[in-house]
């Protein structure tokens, strides 16, 4: 066999052993694919804590919020408002409304307005809405977790009711030491202006707990 063949064929051979993987070399894609691997997981993992501590404080914002603009209409309208009696003064309030016909040439509902003897115009009375916190069930109760509407007709009968939010809690404690009152009069219910709201709500998606505290003043425009 001629030198050059000889030649030839020991590359052959060698480039031949040299076919497959060595240990070393496993080992090290196998470190670098589970370093890519923990890298990707924790991105991921981190990605779905901010996703899950994130919604959970939506939904208890949006419960909150939408209590409190629920009521925003009523409250502002009211020709008189009525605390509740102990133990629910602090969490249910009465709202006297005006009686509002619809009126087809300003395509809106307007207040009824009447005369009285002396030619002096004044609202007719309507029905009124209530709003109070209390159980799943509807009934008035000052732990629990739901905020209820309930629209009552000028004859006292119960034309519907509401659940505005679940999941509502105690509002965080006052000057007093004592949860913040869910309704608050100024100056005060004798010579009432305007009505301060507060709602608290918290929301648990497994292991996230958020809670969310909303506050709003309402002025009386027909008080």
């Amino acid at each position: 066999m001629s030198t050059t063949r000889r030649f030839i064929r020991a590359r052959q051979e060698s480039g031949a052993a040299r076919i497959g993987v060595s240990l070393p070399e496993v080992l090290t894609v196998v470190m670098v694919l589970s370093l890519i691997i923990g890298t990707v997981s924790a991105i991921y993992i981190s990605s779905m804590r901010a996703w899950a501590r994130g919604s959970t404080e939506a939904y208890s914002e949006q419960k909150a919020s939408w209590a409190i603009e629920r009521m925003f209409p009523d409250i502002r309208l009211g020709m008189s408002v009525v605390p509740g009696v102990a133990p629910h003064e602090a969490s249910y309030i009465a709202i006297q409304l005006p009686q509002r016909n619809f009126d087809t040439g300003e395509n809106a509902y307007l207040n009824q307005i009447a005369t009285d003897a002396n030619g002096r115009p004044y609202l007719v009375p309507g029905g009124c809405v209530v709003y109070y916190r209390g159980d799943a069930a509807g009934n008035a109760d000052i732990q629990g977790d739901h905020v209820w509407r309930r629209q009552v007709a000028a004859d006292g009968s119960i034309l519907k009711q509401d659940s505005l939010a679940d999941h509502v809690v105690d509002n965080p404690p006052d000057e007093s030491g004592q949860p913040k009152p869910m309704f608050i009069y100024w100056p005060d219910i004798y010579r009432l202006k305007s009505v301060e709201v507060t709602v608290s709500v918290r929301e648990r998606q497994g292991t996230r707990v958020s809670e969310t505290t909303i506050n709003g003043e309402i002025s009386l425009r027909n008080r």
